[in-house]
């Protein structure tokens, strides 16, 4: 690929210095007193959608948020609106109410950001790295530092509508001619999305350009069951250099055998998750339970466990979380739950939140990390992550993902005898307090004698199965892991994550990738 990083638009930079003096006003001789920044957020997305209709849609959205902590509380104003006159009253209303709060305190905490020299840059990321330094040097506090994410400008489609919905039709047409009378239906959708991000307090001016690829085909069979295929990550149209006549074929052939699958009966199975389904066990497991609000406010285990150094799997349960994953395997490029740095200006570092079975801290944003779950205060990371800028923020998941093992997708067919494959997701869900579990995937594929039978399965509705188990049974069951090169692809990176999303409390959305190797479970209950 012929990388080269999405730039800062003119438009967009050209706002730093009323960002920068809004900070200055929120601020105003009381440093010693309060911690305040401004982020500025911007939104272009295009959609086009082809299946028995065409349509399309184009997304734009900006707006500003002035935040204050002061003490262990947030004063926050967000609008978009950006008259700096009207901006400037409402910095001053706000620095205000946060004053006059913290005088009621005694004694109150006072946050001090870090600076560029604070920041431990081997912990980063290389295009992190690679953007915050010139000519090997650290940035002064008042120079801009701009992230993009890697994008190959030799493909045309990738900054143009007509080409993106043409491209959406002609994958369309050829699922549709690949499948002839075996499916009543077929259609593909194509997303692009940019989203940048402005962040401005005492120490630095940063900004970061998100450009992101989607695509989801799909095929329908004469009863109305759908298959599916998510292909995407943060890049651009070279996403798609992966779907091909070979991939479209299987499509065809997998909707083929799902409307001719028997049901499976319920029950314990032995399963080999693929990452798709992998991811989302990690993402349900112990990502929401180790998100530090829930634990702040008492809607997790994790801390119970933790002060009592009760484990919660075997040597093998290992789970990151990760905001940046800029690569996977051979994959030169990484998933839409990558980032830069957080809505909080928090730069995106991995963070061991399982390791070997044993509870570490919880994600945090950056009230979590002051406050702390029952065990007191814990370190800062990069998940205070907001739906958008007119939502509340708080702490998220980024990447989430299993720890790779050592070995490939056939030893842990013959390790699993008599068993079935669960490769293709479809949702879950999780009870953080009771440590309940379940992981959906569309279909099974059988595994007889230690080897692939190609035959499918569907749950015991017709529809997609459930995986459900108590968290510590199924973690406790993992046998073996396979290698990031168990398909054949380099062993370095990350760990292959899915393109997914995440809801939380009053569903607020966010974008969150999952992800890991192919894991052969002992047994998880199937229904």
């Amino acid at each position: 690929m012929s990388k080269k990083y999405y730039p800062l638009s003119d438009e967009l930079a050209a706002f730093f210095p009323m960002l920068g003096k809004l900070v200055q006003t929120l601020e105003a001789g009381a440093e010693d007193k309060l911690y305040a920044f401004a982020m500025l957020e911007d939104l272009d997305q295009f959609q086009s959608n082809v299946s028995q209709t065409e349509t399309s849609g184009l997304t734009t959205d900006r707006g500003i948020v002035l935040r204050i902590l002061a003490g262990h509380r947030n004063f926050e104003y967000a609008t978009n609106q950006f008259d700096e006159a009207a901006l400037s009253a409402e910095a001053e209303k706000l620095r205000a109410q946060a004053l006059a709060y913290f005088q009621t305190l005694e004694n109150g905490p006072v946050y001090t950001p870090p600076t560029w020299n604070d920041e431990p840059l081997d912990a980063f990321a290389e295009p992190v790295r690679e953007q915050i330094l010139t000519n090997g040097k650290l940035p002064e506090a008042g120079t801009p530092v701009h992230f993009g994410s890697a994008y190959d400008p030799s493909i045309s489609e990738s900054g143009s509508r007509a080409e993106t919905a043409q491209r959406s039709r002609a994958i369309k047409e050829a699922i549709a001619k690949a499948g002839g009378e075996k499916l009543a239906s077929a259609g593909c959708m194509i997303r692009r999305k940019v989203k940048s991000r402005l962040f401005v307090d005492r120490t630095r001016m940063m900004s970061q350009s998100l450009f992101s690829s989607l695509y989801y085909l799909y095929a329908i069979t004469p009863s109305g069951k759908t298959v599916r295929d998510i292909i995407g990550g943060m890049t651009g149209a070279e996403a798609a250099t992966g779907i091909d006549d070979e991939l479209i074929q299987k499509l065809v052939e997998t909707a083929d055998k799902v409307e001719h699958a028997e049901r499976i009966q319920p029950g314990r199975y032995r399963i080999i998750s693929g990452p798709d389904v992998t991811g989302v066990i990690a993402h349900e497991a112990f990502g929401h339970t180790q998100e530090g609000d829930t634990c702040r406010f008492g809607r997790s285990c994790a801390p119970g466990l933790r002060k009592k150094g009760i484990p919660v799997g075997n040597k093998q349960a290992s789970i990151i979380n990760n905001a940046g994953v800029f690569q996977m395997g051979e994959t030169p490029y990484g998933v839409n739950g990558t980032h830069f740095f957080d809505d909080e200006g928090f730069i995106a570092r991995p963070q061991t939140i399982l390791d070997e079975g044993e509870l570490s801290s919880p994600m945090n944003d950056l009230i979590s990390s002051l406050v702390g779950d029952i065990n007191g205060p814990s370190a800062r990371q990069s998940n205070g992550k907001r739906e958008s800028w007119k939502r509340p923020l708080m702490p998220r998941q980024t990447n989430t993902y299993f720890t790779a093992g050592d070995k490939t997708l056939d030893q842990l067919a013959e390790l699993c005898g008599d068993g079935f494959i669960a490769e293709h997701a479809h949702g879950g869900m999780e009870d953080p307090k009771g440590m309940g579990l379940t992981a959906g995937t569309e279909y099974l594929e059988e595994v007889k004698d230690g080897k692939r039978t190609g035959k499918l399965f569907l749950g015991p509705q017709g529809g997609h199965i459930e995986l459900s188990d108590p968290v510590p049974r199924l973690l406790e069951s993992i046998l073996a892991k396979s290698s990031i090169e168990a398909d054949g692809t380099p062993d370095h990176g990350e760990p292959h994550n899915k393109w997914g999303g995440c809801g939380k409390y009053h569903k607020e959305g966010v974008e969150a990738g999952c992800g890991g190797p192919w894991i052969l479970w002992e047994g998880i209950t199937c229904g």
